[in-house]
């Protein structure tokens, strides 16, 4: 079980590190669907289609594929925003005004103590054990 969690811990920031989200999922089907079109239309393969959308000849393919600019807004992994997180403490000195009190004790000067274990002594159970 705790490797199951680990592993599963593992995964979650592994995934949140590159910046998968869920709806890059759910926009696989569209970047299938899209490498099916390009090698239907121009006879590219997945690693020259990856290239044409992914890599060094993006640019190109988009200057020159002007039509398809909607079908590229649906791929996934398309998103080139960052988010921090940006916490902002204000510490701001204020001084709580604390009424000082006098407490008053007055103590019970007729205390008498009352021993009221003093039957404890007589009771042959609390003896200690005898040589026979």
């Amino acid at each position: 079980m705790k490797t199951l969690v680990a592993i599963s811990l593992s995964l979650l920031v592994f995934v949140q590190s590159v910046g998968l989200s869920m709806s890059d999922v759910f926009m696989l089907n569209d970047l299938v669907e899209h490498a099916k079109f390009h090698s239907e239309e121009f006879g590219d393969d997945f690693f020259t289609f990856f290239e044409k959308h992914y890599g060094d000849l993006k640019t190109e393919h988009q200057k020159s594929h002007q039509d398809e600019k909607s079908q590229h807004e649906n791929l996934p992994f398309q998103h080139n925003h960052c988010n921090h997180l940006l916490a902002e403490v204000i510490v701001m000195g204020y001084e709580f005004p604390f009424e000082k009190s006098v407490v008053t004790y007055t103590a019970n000067p007729h205390f008498y103590y009352q021993d009221l274990y003093y039957f404890l002594e007589r009771a042959s159970i609390f003896q200690p054990p005898k040589i026979a």
